[in-house]
């Protein structure tokens, strides 16, 4: 009977055994839960005010009459949404057209005169080498009658017709170097027209290319003329294109908090539907609300421009920073674990993890700044903390990586 009783109480001990100090995973034979693990770090970061602020468009991009004429616009209205190189509206270019045909003409005129004139200047060239040898017999004739004139061997009236000869053949080679000369001075002037008239056929084909108005760029018709065609001299205003890049935040900033805005590079906030944005300061606008004590202050949209923030004077809400940078604890959002009471996370200690309460602050991109419970290099769970109990051992899939503290300027 007290065998019977021993046996009894050690099985009894045994299984007690077993169900405190064996895991509940390891008494089914399965394997420690496996986890993806952060480290908590410490950011220098500054409290920061939400002021409301207004999209604001800087700057819009004109479409402008090319050339005087009549305007015929495209199935455009006020409000579309158009693209790159869309046609926008058209101008009349018949006078245009028949222009340019009259310079072609006057073009091709001017080269045929131009063939004609180098024809000529090369006709007078061999003229002028002609004459110039001309010159050279006639010379050399008198050079020889001279001397037999000095000795009496001939009458002096055949010295004087050799030298009426002589004289007559170089007035003939300067007569020839004459008309080279003009026919060299006509074909400079002549190429001279046809390089003007090259000019004005640039133009007009230009004139007629930018007759056709297109978008500069993609973005929103921000006002229209009301008429569909209509006379416009150069350069009047046909439409305004907004792009996405025109667009702006303007906040009206206390003064007190300029000074700790430009030391931040970027800045938080939100659209009117709650979409995060991120911007970066550009300018303070030089004027002053005495009565609010507070300057326009521009900022530059880094993140992609949402649909609730592409209108002039939608509302958005920056976060702007109230004081000088201080050392905060900061942790990835998906390590959070929302309860009744508050949240907690699981910290991960010799492979096992731990349940622990912590108060939170701001969100900081996609970290959660936390005001109490954590300390920084201490490890937490990101992934796999489903089902995680306090106390349960743990696999680490993915070792931690060590971040560098950053210290408050």
């Amino acid at each position: 009977m007290w065998l019977y009783r021993f046996i009894i109480c050690l099985a009894i001990g045994i299984y007690f055994h077993v169900s405190v100090v064996t895991p509940v995973w390891a008494q089914y034979g399965q394997s420690a839960p496996k986890i993806e693990i952060a480290v908590v770090e410490s950011t220098a970061l500054s409290p920061q005010n939400s002021i409301d602020g207004r999209m604001v468009a800087s700057h819009d991009l004109a479409i402008v009459a090319a050339i005087d004429g009549v305007v015929t616009l495209g199935a455009w209205r006020e409000g579309d949404i158009v693209q790159k190189n869309d046609l926008i509206a058209e101008q009349d270019t018949a006078k245009i057209v028949m222009a340019l045909d009259r310079l072609l003409l006057q073009q091709a005129e001017t080269e045929q005169l131009i063939l004609q004139t180098r024809t000529a200047r090369d006709f007078e060239r061999t003229l002028l080498d002609l004459a110039k040898e001309q010159t050279l017999l006639q010379k050399a004739r008198r050079d020889r009658l001279t001397e037999l004139a000095a000795e009496n061997v001939i009458p002096k009236d055949r010295l004087d017709e050799a030298s009426r000869t002589y004289l007559q053949s170089r007035q003939a080679e300067i007569q020839a170097q004459k008309t080279l000369a003009k026919l060299e001075s006509d074909l400079v002037q002549t190429q001279i027209k046809s390089e003007l008239i090259a000019v004005e056929i640039a133009d007009a084909r230009a004139d007629i290319q930018s007759a056709r108005l297109i978008a500069p760029a993609s973005g929103q018709l921000a006002s229209m003329t009301a008429l569909d065609t209509g006379y416009f001299r150069q350069g009047e205003m046909i439409a305004q294109l907004r792009s996405p890049n025109s667009y702006e935040i303007e906040v009206d900033v206390p003064v007190a908090l300029l000074g700790f805005l430009r030391q931040i590079k970027t800045i938080s906030g939100s659209d009117a539907t709650g979409a995060e944005l991120t911007a970066s300061f550009r300018s303070e606008i030089p004027q002053e609300n005495q009565k609010t004590g507070t300057r326009p202050v521009r900022f530059i949209i880094i993140s992609d421009l949402t649909p609730a923030m592409m209108a002039d004077q939608a509302r958005v809400r920056l976060n702007i920073p109230a004081s000088d940078q201080q050392p905060v604890i900061t942790i990835p959002s998906d390590a959070i674990i929302p309860y009744a009471d508050g949240v907690y996370v699981f910290v991960v200690t010799a492979d096992q993890v731990f349940r622990r309460n912590i108060a939170i602050g701001t969100t900081v991109a996609d970290r959660i700044v936390v005001t109490d419970g954590l300390t920084a290099g201490e490890q937490i769970v990101t992934k796999g903390n489903e089902g995680l109990r306090d106390g349960m051992t743990v696999t680490i899939i993915e070792p931690p990586v060590k971040p560098s503290v950053v210290e408050p300027q």
